[in-house]
């Protein structure tokens, strides 16, 4: 029995490999799971009631943004609006909730990248945020496409490519497995051509296709989300993880992300 403040699960992977198998790690104070040893396993979450805020500490009766009180959402720098629209961020002209935050995720080199995640989609993500950015997403394949030196730039050349690319996640399709290859190299000249002329600063990113291979003993042919905002208890076998999804024998999904700040207990 593991119990604790549900957060996104981390992972391991081999940092000198161009494909990624992700080893995940859901950490409380009492434990660490590690929940690809669990796949094949009798796995019951249940849900305590209480919600804690990721950054005051406070219960909250909702939790937004995925896992602030209403208060620290609409002030931390971590829910800004450039998270969602990196167009609109104005770190670069000394404007930010956290300039410090900003120094370290806004004004720091940005990659826009081509996915394939449920569907072929573009994205933005810091440096850093490679290859947890894809993982996350549950992304089979992806690509740089160009990198910016800010936040701000790479929005610019995210709007240019929405016109002709997806921006979204399909995660029901992602969750079913049904992502057709697609080559990525063809695709990133295509998205070249089409941001040549922008007025955005830009280089291109390299060539590297990397791919991802996630712990899943088989995919479900239906989709079905469930979350403890309308069930406290979820029991089922592990059939494996995808994304921050943790995907039960029966069709029904669990996002572990969304649910940062909800306090557990996990029985396996």
């Amino acid at each position: 029995m593991y119990k604790g403040i549900l957060k996104k699960m981390s992972f391991e992977y081999d940092k000198n490999s161009k494909i990624i198998v992700p080893k995940y790690f859901l950490e409380f104070s009492e434990g660490i799971i590690n929940f690809n040893s669990v796949i094949g396993k009798k796995v019951k979450l249940s849900f305590t009631g209480r919600i804690i805020c990721s950054a005051c500490g406070k219960v909250t009766k909702k939790s937004y943004g995925q896992g602030y009180c209403y208060p620290c959402f609409i002030s931390v720098p971590q829910t800004e609006e450039c998270v969602l629209k990196p167009e609109l961020c104005q770190a670069h002209f000394g404007i930010a909730r956290d300039m410090e935050y900003a120094k370290e995720n806004c004004l720091v080199d940005q990659f826009v990248y081509l996915a394939l995640s449920g569907g072929l989609k573009v994205g933005v993500t810091r440096f850093h945020q490679i290859p947890t950015r894809w993982v996350d997403q549950g992304a089979v394949f992806a690509i740089k496409v160009a990198v910016t030196p800010n936040r701000y730039n790479a929005g610019l050349v995210e709007v240019a490519l929405k016109k002709g690319f997806a921006d979204k996640t399909n995660w029901r399709k992602m969750l079913t497995g049904n992502d057709d290859y697609i080559d990525l190299l063809d695709k990133k000249r295509i998205a070249l051509e089409a941001i040549k002329n922008i007025d955005a600063e830009f280089s291109i990113a390299d060539d590297t296709i990397y791919s991802i291979s996630y712990p899943i003993e088989r995919f479900p042919e239906k989709i079905s989300s469930v979350s403890f905002d309308k069930q406290p208890e979820i029991e089922g076998t592990l059939l494996g993880i995808k994304g921050q999804y943790l995907i039960f024998d029966d069709t029904r999904v669990f996002n572990i992300r969304t649910h940062t700040g909800y306090e557990a207990e996990i029985s396996i």
